[in-house]
């Protein structure tokens, strides 16, 4: 796409997005947010102990996410280790426990992204594209590890860019690669073993599209990330919408649209701390999350505001979540 096309499509995707940050219901649902945020900001535990704030929420967030996806740990049992430094190699014997220890590794890179509480100190943030491939390969990277699934599919999306383009992140060299993203070529190739168009190995609602869908639907989902006036839930909402809908990857998909509701609600300024716990919500509550998602998949405008709104509501949990995290280190215990 030449450079004057790509700007009006992103100016119609910003468009698009504003309209539904226009319905009143996902105004009302994004000014409650932003109330309750503000609530969490100038929490006293935030002044001095942040960082451990921060921290203590990459642990529940991964033991919420994994929960979601059925690997259950306990957080006393994620924190020893953390602690002890057991989760520098991607298997321990525990499938469980690995599962999550990739969520809270790709947790603790969110985090090095946030700007200080304290301060101007603000990290550079990563292109979408390395975004993506980094969280990826923190997620994934167990799975290949134990052989369920391909070293490459690793930070590999399921199907090509356009001709001339590399995968996400624009590199060729696979899993291994810096940014390492390498896609199958639009003419029908393979990358390894990943077939051009290969079907997700994770469900999810509605039918996940390939080929040149895959395609579209991809470039569609950086620009999202990385376009300037897009209101905040509405952009956190819909990445997370299409990550579990168009499933670019053959797995961690859904992990991967939570992680990245929690990078850009913080770095969006919708919730700064980076303290809220938003997956809380997905793990009490399995069947609306579902419920949620299918509207979105429907593709039509009801059900992306209805999914919209129950983002919102997570958001919400999370940072009550969060609250009660600030009490907890407040009063010198972790629950």
């Amino acid at each position: 796409m030449s450079g004057a096309g790509a700007g009006g499509a992103d100016r119609a995707l910003v468009s698009a997005l504003a309209a539904i940050a226009q319905d009143a219901r996902v105004s009302q649902a994004q000014e409650a947010v932003r109330e309750a945020s503000a609530q969490l900001r100038w929490h006293e535990a935030l002044r001095r102990r942040w960082r451990e704030a921060r921290a203590e929420a990459v642990i529940r967030g991964a033991i919420a996410s994994g929960a979601i996806e059925g690997a259950l740990v306990s957080a006393s049992a994620l924190r020893e280790h953390v602690v002890a430094g057991r989760l520098e190699r991607p298997l321990s014997g525990d499938p469980s426990l690995d599962a999550v220890a990739g969520i809270w590794r790709a947790g603790v890179r969110l985090t090095g992204f946030m700007p200080d509480l304290r301060g101007q100190a603000r990290p550079a943030e990563p292109s979408p594209r390395s975004l993506l491939a980094g969280l990826h390969r923190d997620l994934a990277g167990p799975l290949a590890a134990s052989g369920a699934i391909g070293l490459d599919e690793v930070a590999v999306p399921r199907t090509a860019l356009p001709p001339g383009g590399g995968g996400i992140g624009g590199g060729t060299e696979g899993a291994k690669g810096g940014d390492g993203v390498a896609g199958a070529r639009s003419s029908g190739g393979t990358v390894g073993s990943v077939a051009l168009g290969a079907v997700p190995r994770e469900g999810g609602p509605g039918t996940a599209p390939r080929g040149r869908a895959l395609a579209e639907r991809l470039d569609a989902l950086l620009a999202i990330i990385a376009a300037p006036g897009v209101p905040a839930l509405v952009r956190a909402a819909v990445v997370h919408g299409e990550m579990i809908t168009a499933r670019p990857f053959t797995a961690a998909n859904a992990a991967l649209g939570r992680l990245l509701v929690r990078h850009l609600i913080a770095r969006d300024g919708l919730e700064p701390t980076g303290v809220a716990v938003p997956d809380a919500y997905a793990r009490r509550a399995p069947g609306a999350y579902s419920d949620a998602a299918a509207a979105y998949a429907r593709g039509d405008a009801e059900g992306v505001i209805a999914w919209t709104i129950w983002q919102a509501e997570a958001i919400l949990v999370g940072i009550t979540q969060g609250v009660e995290l600030c009490r907890a280190i407040q009063a010198g215990r972790a629950e």
